[in-house]
């Protein structure tokens, strides 16, 4: 696992910014923004923003920070993963409470709209309720979400939004591991055996992308009920905050009740 957490984020980011319309008749050889634009869009030396890709210097400033944010027009997630980056860091960091939290349990046992099950930050599933279990039978891989949904053969075929799903789970789980992934090696462990298993995880999480979807929804395939659309939701707790409880319902509602029972 390469060091230079710093660098990786500001190039994937300037990648992925829009730039400024070129002039007439003259084509942009790569995507995203140069070196030089960002550095003038932050007020900085285009030698230092160089340097900091290169992780020859990490140390920035907040106000520094903040412009390369401003420049790279980050959200208010990645912004603060940029900030965090810097941050010095605690020696350890507190590991995932494999013990579901109690009132997170009770919510996931009385659910009755449909799937529920709950996770820690790195989607290892701690529990689920009758109907989550019944839609995990489908799959080999079911003890973590991510080696699910990326590892998993079954996959590609019943989720039938499998890109955008994939696409959110992983900005999902980098915004709740935060910039310390290093620090947790049960994190570092799981990123690094995905990553080499798993060419489509590689790129998305190499991309840095933290998005927050206004509305989740899900789409898979069902042998007798065909395409299924569920919303869902995460809700978590003070005590816990490692811990996260995932609830899906129908669009609208619950799943009619001779249905909920096959997911």
């Amino acid at each position: 696992m390469s060091a230079n957490r710093l660098g990786e984020f500001l190039r994937a980011r300037r990648v992925a910014a829009k730039p400024s319309p070129d002039p007439p008749r003259q084509r942009r050889r790569t995507p995203g923004l140069r070196r030089e634009e960002v550095a003038a869009r932050a007020a900085i030396s285009a030698d230092y923003y160089t340097r900091l890709e290169q992780g020859r210097e990490r140390h920035p400033s907040a106000r520094v920070l903040d412009a390369l944010a401003t420049a790279l027009e980050l959200s208010t997630a990645e912004t603060g993963y940029l900030h965090g980056l810097v941050t010095p860091l605690p020696a350890t960091r507190p590991t995932a409470d494999d013990v579901p939290n109690e009132f997170l349990l009770l919510v996931m046992q009385s659910w009755a709209l449909g799937p529920a099950y709950i996770v820690n930050h790195r989607s290892d599933v701690l529990a689920a309720n009758q109907a989550a279990r019944q839609l995990f039978e489908h799959f080999e891989i079911s003890d973590n979400i991510l080696r699910m949904l990326f590892l998993d053969p079954a996959a590609q075929r019943l989720w039938a939004d499998w890109d955008d799903l994939t696409r959110h789970l992983v900005s999902g789980i980098r915004r709740m591991i935060g910039p310390a992934t290093d620090i947790d090696p049960a994190t570092t462990t799981l990123i690094a055996d995905v990553s080499r298993k798993s060419p489509e995880f590689a790129a998305l999480w190499n991309s840095h992308e933290m998005g927050v979807y206004e509305h989740k929804e899900k789409k898979f395939h069902h042998e007798d009920l065909g395409e299924i659309k569920l919303d869902f939701e995460l809700l978590a707790t003070i005590d816990s905050p490692n811990q996260y409880l995932v609830l899906h319902r129908a669009p609208g509602g619950a799943l009619p009740a001779d249905h909920t029972g096959q997911l």
